[in-house]
């Protein structure tokens, strides 16, 4: 068992959860956000204590072991691979010095410069940490979990930010490693790692569910849509028929590298409509983040010009950003979170409602009072969304925002940002979730900084 306390309450993460997993084998842990999953690979990798039970890893008992035998493990036979990218390292260590640290100077005889061709990243050895984008410094991560020489790897979602070409090449080294006998147990909401798993544990509410999971659990059965100020019911749009409500002309944006200069965006144009809904693709690195932070505001173009409603001063009601970090503010609990924005904005009575049907529409509501630390990262994702929808945007910029949820709860969230759409607010989402494409109106695949394709 696993309890949580905290100012809001006790919150339950694991209750009377046991399990064997086999050494040597890919173990897939899947289940719901929130479902307990995080909880408990933080057990077995010494992260954490139970508040009841035992856990016994590589013939230790760690479950009331001292945090110094428990970080003699993750520093030995067991490595841990946090869900957050950028948790794994130290900002101001590069990639390459990273892995000489995990492998102490090449004592485990593993290769990291092998290990980073491996996974399409040998480029960015000397790169440091907040120079690589999010799926690039996820497979860096695992580069370093896998440079320590442990026998066992625990890994939360390490495929969650990755386009499918960088999960397979992630995939495919998980495989080879198992054939010699290394295990893996990892938290997933990903098809293609559950297909090489060896065997599945799956969580429902904190506990082992023994059989197969719904396609549709009570929690989500269909709702009602959510009453956007001024409309009684979505009204549906045609973007064809409708002005740029977001301008890009020939925009460049380039960072320094040393002696070098990463050109992240070239020469990029691009129009959405009002209540248009496109998708922004491409394998990590390709420049997607970059280009959204530009719409954003967050950057500023080296080149080119960038138009959007608000101007150089958008406000939460004109254009909205739901970032790969989320950026919630730990001392506001998951309501107060959502409605921020309109009590910035001094309209909290008029938009009250909207921010409750967004958290009943989110599965919040159970989780309002509780702070973001409290609640898994697909609850914090979900949080982001609806504060970013709280004051009905003009503009929603989106980061990714269905990357730590199961199929179900991505559904959810795109029915909402797709009755956003249809209520006027355009949006653009940067995904490598392939069950997105129905709900999109267009497709925009970025390479190299550059625009590729156009769907």
């Amino acid at each position: 068992m696993r309890t949580y306390r905290s100012p809001s309450g006790e919150v339950q993460a694991l209750r009377d959860v046991s399990a064997s997993i086999p050494a040597g084998a890919v173990t897939a842990l899947v289940g719901p956000s929130g479902s307990g999953k995080s909880s408990l690979l933080r057990l077995i990798a010494g992260l954490d204590t139970p508040t009841a039970g035992r856990i016994n890893v590589r013939g230790h008992e760690i479950g009331h072991a001292s945090a110094r035998a428990r970080r003699r493990l993750r520093h030995g036979p067991v490595a841990y691979v946090y869900q957050r990218p950028t948790d794994n390292f130290i900002e101001h260590l590069t990639v390459g010095e990273h892995l000489d640290l995990a492998s102490r100077g090449g004592a485990t005889g593993v290769d990291g410069a092998e290990l980073l061709d491996a996974l399409g990243i040998g480029d960015r050895a000397d790169h440091l940490p907040d120079e690589l984008s999010g799926g690039e410094q996820q497979r860096a991560a695992f580069a370093q979990a896998l440079a320590t020489g442990a026998t066992l790897v625990i890994a939360d979602e390490p495929t969650a930010e990755l386009d499918s070409m960088s999960a397979e090449g992630v995939l495919e080294r998980i495989r080879a490693l198992s054939e010699r006998g290394i295990g893996f147990v990892i938290g997933t909401h990903d098809a293609d790692v559950m297909a090489i798993a060896h065997g599945r544990l799956e969580l429902e509410h904190g506990r082992v569910k023994g059989s197969q999971p719904d396609d549709h659990p009570a929690d989500l059965a269909p709702m009602s849509p959510i009453r956007w100020p001024g409309h009684d019911a979505p009204i549906w749009v045609d973007a064809d028929d409708l002005a740029a409500s977001v301008r890009l002309d020939a925009v460049s944006k380039s960072f320094p590298h040393g002696d070098e200069v990463v050109r992240a965006v070239r020469e990029i144009s691009l129009e959405l409509a009002v209540g248009e809904m496109v998708g922004l693709v491409g394998r990590s690195g390709s420049g997607k983040t970059t280009l959204l932070n530009l719409v954003a505001g967050w950057e500023a173009p080296d080149a080119g010009t960038v138009e959007v409603p608000g101007g150089s001063t958008p406000s939460w009601s004109t254009l909205a950003v739901v970032p790969q970090r989320l950026g919630l503010m730990d001392e506001l609990s998951v309501e107060e979170n959502v409605r921020y924005p309109s009590r910035v904005a001094g309209t909290l009575a008029e938009m009250v409602d909207l921010a409750d049907d967004l958290i009943e529409r989110l599965g919040l509501a159970g989780f309002r009072r509780r702070y973001p630390k409290e609640t898994s990262l697909g609850e914090q994702q979900r949080t982001a969304l609806a504060r970013g929808l709280a004051l009905a945007p003009r503009v929603l910029v989106a980061d990714e925002p269905t990357a730590h949820q199961d199929a179900v709860w991505a559904a959810r969230m795109v029915d909402v940002m797709r009755d956003a759409a249809a209520t006027g607010t355009t949006c653009l989402i940067a995904t490598h979730d392939r069950g997105l494409a129905p709900a999109l109106d267009r497709i925009v695949s970025m390479s190299d900084g550059r625009i590729v394709a156009r769907e």
